[in-house]
Formats: C-alpha cells, structure tokens, sequence
C-alpha cells in the first residue's frame, strides 16, 4: 500500500551524485510511482508538484542510495540488482535539508539484469529521432558482431569529440548531458563523453553503463563506461574522454582499459 509521511532531515546530496511478468505493463503504484518500466529495470517519477522548490528522488537499495533532481525525463534505472528497492520523493526547506514527501518499496524480480543496460534513462537520454542515435545507427549499418560496433562507435567519438577545457571550468552541480548537444558542438567533458557513448551503444543493442569515479592519473572526480559484450560475456572498461587526446594526436592508445586502474564509485 502506498505510505505517506512527511519528516524534515538531512541528506548528503550526491550531484553528480526477459524480464519474469511479476507486473502487468501500464501499472501505476500510485499517481507518482509509474511502474510500467518495471520489466526494463525502470522506474518512472510524475510528480506534479506545485512548488518553487528543488525536488529530488532517493532510490536505495541495502546501504546502497542513488540522488536525483526532479526534472522532466524522470525515468531512473533500478541498477542495483534484483530485491526491494525503496524509492523517495524529497522537496527542499533549506539548504541541505530536505523533506520526505511520499515514499514507496518496489520489488525488481529480473531475468536478465543486463537489460536495464539497454533504456533510455535521466542521465543518459537517447531516442530514435535523436541524430546521435541516427549516427550510430548509420555507422553499424548491416554490422551483426557487438565488438565491431563498440570498436565503431568508440573511433568516431574519439576522433571527433574534443574536451572542453572551458566548460569543466564552469559546470553547475546537477548538469545532465544532453547527447544531441555534444554531437553538434562535437565537445565535452567527460560526463558528455560517456553519456553520448552510452546512448549510441545502447540504441544498437549493446548493454553499456555509464560509470562515476576516480581513475589512478585523474585528480578530478571522472566518468568513463563499461560495456558487455554477450559473445565473451564480459565487461569491458573503455574511456573515449581519455583516449580521445591520443587520438587527436596521432598517438595510439589501446581502447580496452585495466579496470584496476579505476575505482568505481556510482555506475547507471
């Protein structure tokens, strides 16, 4: 049943911070939890709040937390695994203070956990009518090994994507890339890189998460992908923000990374 509470507390905000049909498709929880992703390993946020203030959604799993703002593509991956999922709507009072609205336990009871690898998601935005998705689409053309598209996808964004020394400079917490955005301007910083990697890879069938964390050579907080590849049933470490400097260079670099060389921090 739905539960209603509202407390004020503290949280830490982390900015960045075939399926069994246990439920039927178009299942609504409640007016707010839209469950019909449930069989992606979705859950879909309509909060129609009639505030000024920041909303937020807290997705938690054991001692595992997941923060998001409220915005307008609020569907979110539940990427933790199969289990009960606690998912919380959250309205600012002040400062890092928060204030629980509704809250509601989800049960994820999946196949394949691989697929929820596959979506269109807040933080890594794709659709047809995309031209990043057309892009990959036409680069893979009639192109049947994963590999191959993975090592496709990755040259193209490695030759024409540069860093964007400026915009690290001056990024605002919250920012969410919009892949589109990063293949016109053809620059980024990290998070656009993995984000527009994600999204290509994902929209030609090629599980692929974006990851958050630290690499051992990197001061700065990073991002970078995993990717699986269903012939080796592997995930691959690869970091098109890294390599991309060699690339434009003329200096070669191997695209498979050691994954002891990052820490993992958050993944989506």
């Amino acid at each position: 049943m739905f539960k209603r509470r509202i407390i004020t507390f503290l949280i830490i905000i982390i900015l960045i911070s075939f399926a069994l049909p246990v439920f039927a498709q178009n299942t609504i929880v409640s007016s707010n939890f839209d469950i019909s992703g449930l069989n992606n390993g979705l859950i879909n946020i309509n909060y129609n709040h009639k505030t000024n203030n920041k909303m937020k959604v807290m997705i938690s799993k054991g001692d595992s937390k997941y923060t998001y703002d409220l915005k307008s593509n609020n569907s979110f991956p539940l990427q933790l695994g199969n289990g009960k999922y606690t998912i919380s709507i959250l309205e600012n009072v002040e400062g890092n203070k928060y204030r629980l609205l509704e809250k509601e336990d989800i049960t994820l009871k999946l196949e394949d956990r691989n697929k929820v690898y596959f979506q269109s998601i807040q933080l890594i935005n794709w659709n047809e009518n995309m031209e990043a998705i057309k892009k990959a689409k036409e680069l893979t053309e009639n192109v049947k090994n994963d590999k191959e598209k993975v090592e496709i996808i990755y040259s193209y964004i490695v030759k024409n994507i540069s860093y964007d020394n400026e915009k690290a400079k001056n990024v605002q917490a919250g920012y969410v890339p919009t892949i589109d955005e990063t293949l016109k301007s053809s620059k980024g910083i990290c998070y656009d890189y993995s984000a527009l990697l994600a999204g290509m890879l994902r929209s030609v069938g090629v599980p692929t998460k974006l990851v958050m964390g630290r690499k051992n050579d990197i001061k700065e907080y990073h991002a970078w992908n995993q990717v699986y590849l269903k012939e080796t049933k592997q995930w691959l470490t690869i970091d098109t923000t890294y390599d991309s400097a060699y690339v434009q260079n003329n200096r070669s670099i191997p695209m498979i990374k050691n994954s002891k060389e990052y820490s993992i921090e958050k993944e989506y």
